[in-house]
């Protein structure tokens, strides 16, 4: 009798660990510590498949900082082996690694991108993949008209005080005044607005269930 009630005790310890850690799980996720859905059937997305995404927050160099979430919406299905695995309109979530202004009078801007869930058919999975290093146009040619912009004033302050040796010596001072304009100027922000196409190289495979629409 006494090894019998032991036995209960024991499955009853165990009953109530399981549904304890089962309950700890964030629920949606899937994790190597989720309980096993019996009949449920996956597709393992391989490292290297290509996801198709629109963004829908707007990234700029000149406000976002590392950390900023953004969210993503899939704009192609993507299939393995003929069959659905991330259906369109899926929803990715991330974050900014990497939020750099350009530079004073040369240097681009760069934000780089974290993808760190896709979620559908109420379930989420790990991404873990990283974005390409996204680069704003380079500011030079605008440090240019600005530099050649002042020695063309102080040429004609130079000709009104007198012209000759005044013109070359307003050339020098409105050349040095153009220069110190464009240290002032930073080149062109970087901004990836609403709806911008975006495309990621998964960094490591993906295990998912089928989504509905395929089942």
């Amino acid at each position: 009798m006494k090894k019998m009630f032991w036995i209960l005790g024991a499955v009853a310890v165990v009953l109530i660990a399981a549904v304890a850690v089962f309950a700890m799980q964030p629920k949606g996720t899937d994790s190597a510590f989720s309980l096993p859905i019996v009949g449920a059937v996956r597709i393992n997305v391989p490292q290297g498949t290509v996801l198709a995404m629109r963004l829908q927050t707007t990234l700029s160099t000149k406000t976002a900082n590392v950390g900023d979430r953004f969210e993503a919406g899939v704009s192609a299905p993507v299939h393995v082996n003929g069959k659905l695995a991330i259906p369109e309109g899926a929803q990715v979530s991330g974050h900014v690694i990497l939020a750099q202004q350009p530079g004073k009078a040369s240097g681009r801007g760069q934000l780089q991108l974290a993808y760190d869930q896709v979620r559908f058919d109420g379930h989420s999975y790990n991404l873990g993949s990283r974005s390409q290093i996204y680069e704003s146009k380079s500011g030079t040619t605008k440090d240019v008209a600005l530099i050649g912009g002042g020695a063309v004033a102080g040429g004609i302050v130079g000709a009104v005080l007198g012209g000759g040796s005044g013109a070359a010596k307003g050339a020098a001072v409105g050349g040095a005044a153009g220069t110190g304009a464009s240290l002032m100027t930073r080149g062109p922000q970087l901004e990836l607005g609403l709806g911008t196409p975006l495309q990621v190289r998964l960094d490591q495979s993906v295990s998912v269930r089928v989504p509905k629409a395929a089942a």
